[in-house]
């Protein structure tokens, strides 16, 4: 956990916050005594573990088969678009189909 004195943490609260984002722990110090604790905050609650449930079981979405690789997913080169195709074009047929 990294440690930072309130006048560090006030000249420096950008730094800090970009730590937290990665999620890093800061502990806010006063005078060498602890006073405060920044964390990266839990999306992750009861009502969004009861959302994935739900969805889970009317069958809308399926548990990962594995954990995700994200260098790998990064490392996927981006599709191309051809012969005049744009994105909010399939988008759109494809809404028009299901109607």
């Amino acid at each position: 956990m990294k440690r930072a004195s309130v006048s560090e943490a006030k000249n420096g609260l950008s730094g800090l916050l970009s730590e937290v984002r990665r999620g890093e722990s800061v502990l806010i110090t006063h005078r060498g005594r602890p006073v405060a604790r920044i964390e990266p905050c839990r999306v992750a609650g009861p009502d969004a573990e009861d959302a994935i449930s739900e969805l889970l079981q009317r069958g809308v979405a399926a548990p990962p088969r594995a954990p995700l690789d994200v260098e790998r997913f990064l490392g996927v080169p981006a599709a191309r678009l051809t012969g005049g195709v744009s994105a909010s074009g399939i988008v759109v047929a494809e809404r028009g189909a299901r109607r």
